[in-house]
């Protein structure tokens, strides 16, 4: 039987050049890639927002945790308020109870700073004083869960600080001036009561006055 022989003049079989076979190799890759990247999207996508885990945001882009900075007027009073806490953030906690509340009770916030300081200069969330007042601004218990504050827990800070500002405002309802409100408030009716206590309204207002003199000193974010 005869073998079949290849024609002499047959052309040689194509070789891929390395050229094109690296070429083909990258476009391998870059597939490749834009599957892993689309999938890890998706994955990402099916999860729950970074922002229920609050330790988490330390991770994520300045543009982001940049959102939740305080007001220009929190970050002010913050920025006075961090003068008696090692605790800045804190100081900046307070603060934006302390406008919050401001706002919602058209209250001068340097006011309720002034009565905070007056109350509770060391800036301690669970102070007691010795006729079992409670907290920043010192809220009797008999207070407590009045005025739909959120919670009844007078050491929340901002269940107490909503707490107190709500006192301070009947006391203002009712009263012929802010001096006479101070001293309601403080529960010094005809000077009885706490001993000087007839000086309580100089003192909230001497620290009311300082406070937002140090707000128009203080360099906000904007670089005023």
């Amino acid at each position: 039987m005869k073998k079949s022989l290849k024609p002499l003049h047959a052309p040689p079989p194509k070789l891929s050049s390395p050229m094109k076979t690296a070429m083909r190799a990258a476009s391998h890759a870059i597939a490749l890639g834009g599957l892993l990247v689309g999938g890890a999207v998706w994955t990402i996508s099916q999860q729950h927002p970074l922002y229920a885990n609050p330790g988490r945001l330390l991770r994520l882009p300045a543009a982001v945790v940049d959102a939740s900075q305080p007001t220009e007027e929190a970050f002010r009073i913050g920025e006075v308020l961090n003068q008696y806490t090692h605790d800045r953030g804190l100081a900046f906690r307070i603060a934006d109870a302390l406008v919050d509340q401001a706002q919602k009770e058209k209250i001068d916030p340097a006011l309720l700073v002034g009565v905070l300081l007056t109350e509770d200069a060391t800036l301690d969330p669970h102070a007691r004083s010795s006729v079992g007042a409670r907290g920043l601004m010192q809220v009797m218990p008999l207070h407590g869960g009045k005025w739909g504050c959120g919670s009844s827990d007078l050491f929340d800070i901002e269940s107490n600080i909503c707490h107190g500002v709500q006192i301070l405002k009947e006391a203002m309802r009712s009263a012929p001036n802010t001096r006479v409100a101070l001293l309601r408030y403080n529960g010094c009716v005809r000077g009885r009561n706490t001993p000087n206590c007839h000086r309580y309204d100089d003192t909230v207002l001497k620290h009311a006055g300082r406070a937002a003199a140090e707000m128009r000193l203080v360099k906000t974010q904007k670089g005023d």
